[in-house]
């Protein structure tokens, strides 16, 4: 049974690096929002 938990170990490490890229592009998407209604105010 010992080698069955090293695939749940690899799946636990691609999930955390998924949750990692999934936070950098909220965090991007977040910055996006902040900057484009200052770009718009910048236009008015």
């Amino acid at each position: 049974g010992h080698p069955s938990l090293i695939p749940e170990v690899e799946t636990a490490i691609d999930l955390g690096q998924l949750m990692l890229q999934i936070n950098e592009c909220n965090v991007n998407l977040d910055s996006e929002k902040i900057r484009f209604p200052l770009i718009v105010v910048d236009y008015n």
